[in-house]
């Protein structure tokens, strides 16, 4: 399977999705990328509502969201069986397919046990964020966000002991090509200096 990194964002299409929307959405993960990456991040999450925020401004509009549901990990086994927990519309069978092949590549269960085995002596977290896409029946763009926190915290008391947790944020997104068509130009003057460093092509 073809996939590209944008940016730190792995992403892939499924369904029929020209190859025009595919620029623009490509074009709009970078945008948001290197918007997130000149924000401020005063907290674990922050990054992500930076980079949200910048899709909302070019025509993305929110349809579900992903539950958070912490994963208290003793085995590095237990990552694989990891699954999001969405709350509205817009997300499909096909997408949840793809968001556990794009899973497996960011390599989550070989960091998950470098924490078990090698903790470190202070707090720490590893962010993986990944973007499927897809034209759905109906016709719409959608593009399902999932940012991944995999976190190593040491007990207060017992420095010895650790807890690795694996959290999610994110949702998914609508794009609205016509909305985004009058920042379109916008877009391409802020990423023309990006997209050959920024964008690389990964094979699944």
């Amino acid at each position: 399977m073809n996939a590209k990194m944008i940016g730190s964002t792995l992403t892939s299409f499924v369904g029929e999705v020209s190859e025009a929307s595919k620029q623009d959405i490509q074009d709009c993960l970078l945008y948001a990328q290197l918007y997130a990456d000149r924000g401020r991040t005063s907290g674990p999450w922050t990054w992500l509502s930076n980079y949200q925020y910048a899709l909302f401004s070019l025509g993305f509009s929110l349809k579900a969201y992903i539950v958070e549901q912490p994963l208290l990990i003793s085995d590095a086994h237990q990552v694989r069986d990891y699954k999001v927990q969405v709350a509205g519309m817009g997300s499909s069978e096909r997408l949840a397919n793809l968001l556990g092949v794009l899973f497996d590549s960011l390599h989550l269960e070989r960091d998950a046990l470098s924490y078990l085995n090698e903790p470190p002596i202070a707090s720490h977290a590893t962010h993986y964020q990944c973007a499927p896409c897809e034209r759905t029946q109906q016709g719409e763009l959608v593009v399902f966000v999932c940012a991944l926190q995999l976190s190593c915290t040491p007990h207060d008391k017992n420095p010895a002991l650790t807890f690795v947790r694996l959290n999610s944020k994110g949702g998914s997104f609508q794009f609205d090509a016509a909305v985004y068509a009058a920042m379109k130009n916008e877009v391409q003057d802020v990423i023309r200096d990006f997209t050959n460093t920024m964008i690389q092509n990964v094979e699944l």
